[in-house]
């Protein structure tokens, strides 16, 4: 409920009131809160020579009622504030405010409003022990002397009528003044309501805005963090893949390289059994060969010893001369066979004893390539596993590297969301504040509509009666069938009205259950994020200890190192030092020895010439 008084041609001084007749209130505060309370009365008021629009916050969670003077030249706010218990008191002082009438008492600590000064600090609000004097702007002219020295009594008349009409042109100057700044306050008034209505919708359009910028920017931030984790979970994926698809084919060529090695031995093995083979089947041949010209040479050694028998005993009789020549030959053949058949033992052995060396020489080769192929093996196994090993650390590094970019990012992630989660805790604050105003405000609407109710029920119940005084005075005929409709009536007045009532509290009754659900919500909520707020601030506590931890260990460590510097430097120069000083000592005694020895010869030619100079005498 808002009243508007303003001030219609006389004005309050601060100046007229003396300090002494002040009485301070309880606070005093020049701030620009919005957290004063509901409005509960609004007037003008006049103080020195500026006006000021006087408003009354009541706060029922504070219980307190507060006092605003906002002045209209500077657009300055003024404060101040009475408990519930001391504005009582104050009021208890009139008789006339012992009553409901709360714009009244208003309206009287607003007629003792007053300013006093504060030094250095400007001036503050305070509470006069009596009502602000009304002071007229154009001085009044009563009281005055009218002068009545050597006038007759017309001119007094006529001096007395000009005075009436001078008394009524100063009301009339006085009454136009007034209408003239009323209409100019209101005006003033009127605009800067305006241009608080125009501020106050630009700056909720710049909220709303300011609101959608950052849905916007969260949104995005969520859309991006989502594409980038998706993007880390299909690179990782695909880096797996690539991982194990690599060590497939890694394994795939040592089988294969293990495979041939074992095959190329194979092969290898069946290669040196086939020509071993071949060698043995060569060597069987030849020896079976051998044995065949041997045996054909003794056939036809064995047929010629025949033939020559035959012949020698047919012709034992006719040519014993030739027998001897036959003898001769015969015994040349068999030297010559001898012969023959060493040279072919000693050819045999010779061949044996070459394909004996050949086959070494080959085997000596083969084991030769053999351990070459070995090495070699060995060496691109180990570079094969040392390119292994340099590709896995340059992805370990790779994946520490993203690792600590994912950190960084969540670390800065999780800033944004904890100042996020500070402006949503600010705003569910604010609009827990706005929704318990609009609460109270509802139960005050409430209350007052029942209250409106019941007076309406009240003054239906009397003109009911008046109807019914009215009926049974003129129709006492009627005044039982009268009565007992007017009894039905009330019945069903009465149930009627007990079901309103009853739905008024189940209604009242529901809003409070669910504001008590919500209440419940909002703090499991408020519980719940700050449970989560808490462990972030453990998990994020914690990582900055281990990394105090690692710090203060690396500091301990190049401390160490710089220390033992510092005393390897220092030892270093101390070594110096004492070999400097060793090396002046052994300077100074080898200058004292070359002393020593220039002294001695210089004695001894002395001596020499003194020796000499005697014997001359």
């Amino acid at each position: 409920q808002v009243a508007f008084s303003f001030p219609l041609g006389t004005a309050c001084k601060a100046g007229v009131r003396s300090a002494p007749s002040r009485v301070a209130a309880s606070t005093h505060t020049m701030d620009h809160g919005d957290d004063k309370g509901t409005l509960m009365f609004q007037g003008g008021k006049k103080l020195g020579d500026e006006y000021y629009i006087v408003s009354v916050f009541d706060s029922v969670e504070r219980e307190v009622l507060t006092f605003s003077a906002y002045e209209l030249e500077n657009s300055e706010t003024y404060n101040i504030s009475f408990p519930y218990v001391e504005f009582d008191t104050l009021c208890k002082q009139d008789p006339e405010l012992n009553t409901d009438n709360k714009e009244a008492r208003y309206q009287w600590i607003v007629q003792r409003l007053d300013f006093v000064s504060e030094g250095t600090n400007g001036k503050k609000l305070t509470l006069a022990a009596e009502p602000t004097p009304e002071e007229p702007d154009i001085p009044s002219a009563t009281g005055k002397a009218i002068p009545t020295g050597r006038m007759n009594y017309m001119e007094r008349q006529r001096q007395k009528q000009e005075m009436d009409k001078l008394d009524e042109k100063r009301a009339k100057a006085i009454t136009e003044k007034g209408e003239k700044a009323r209409k100019a306050f209101l005006a003033e008034l009127q605009e800067k309501k305006r241009l608080e209505d125009l501020k106050a919708a630009a700056r909720s359009q710049r909220i709303e805005e300011e609101r959608q910028e950052r849905r916007e920017k969260e949104q995005m931030a969520r859309r991006i963090a989502e594409e980038k984790a998706a993007k880390y979970a299909a690179n990782n994926d695909q880096r797996e893949a690539r991982i194990h698809e690599l060590e497939q084919q890694r394994k795939q060529r040592e089988e294969k390289k293990i495979h041939d090695i074992v095959e190329e031995d194979r092969r290898a093995k069946a290669d040196r059994e086939t020509r071993i083979e071949n060698a043995r089947l060569a060597k069987r041949n030849q020896d079976f060969e051998h044995r065949q010209h041997e045996e054909a040479e003794k056939a036809r050694l064995a047929s010629l010893n025949e033939k020559r028998e035959g012949a020698i005993a047919a012709r034992t009789d006719r040519s014993k001369e030739k027998e001897a020549e036959y003898i001769r030959k015969r015994q040349q053949i068999i030297d010559d066979l001898a012969r023959e058949k060493q040279n072919r033992q000693e050819r045999k052995a010779k061949y044996v004893y070459e394909k004996s060396a050949e086959r070494a020489r080959l085997l000596k080769e083969q084991h030769d390539q053999q351990a070459e192929w070995d090495r070699l093996e060995d060496q691109r196994t180990q570079a094969e596993l040392k390119r292994d090993h340099d590709r896995n650390m340059m992805m370990v590094e790779h994946i520490e590297k993203l690792k600590q970019e994912r950190d960084r990012k969540e670390h800065e992630l999780q800033v944004r969301k904890e100042a996020s989660l500070a402006q949503r805790r600010d705003h569910e604050t604010k609009s827990n504040e706005e929704r318990a105003a609009k609460n109270r405000e509802l139960a005050e609407r409430e209350e007052k509509r029942h209250r409106h109710i019941a007076d309406r029920e009240v003054q239906r119940e009397q003109r009911n009666q008046e109807y019914i005084d009215h009926i049974r005075n003129l129709k006492s005929s009627e005044e039982a069938r009268a009565r007992d409709k007017h009894e039905h009536l009330e019945a069903s007045r009465q149930k009627a009205r007990e079901e309103r009532i009853s739905r008024r509290q189940d209604k009242m009754e529901q809003a409070e259950q669910r504001a008590a659900i919500n209440r419940a919500r909002e703090d499991h909520i408020s519980k719940r994020q700050h449970n989560r707020d808490l462990k972030e601030v453990d998990k994020v506590r914690k990582w900055k200890e281990e990394e105090q931890t690692k710090q203060l260990e690396l500091q301990a460590k190049k401390e160490a190192k710089r220390l033992a510097a510092r005393e390897a430097a220092m030892k270093k120069q101390q070594e110096e030092e004492e070999k400097r000083l060793e090396w002046q000592k052994l300077e100074e005694k080898r200058q004292q020895n070359i002393a020593n020895k220039d002294n001695a010869r210089i004695e001894r030619e002395q001596q020499r010439l003194g020796g000499t100079a005697i014997t001359a005498n």
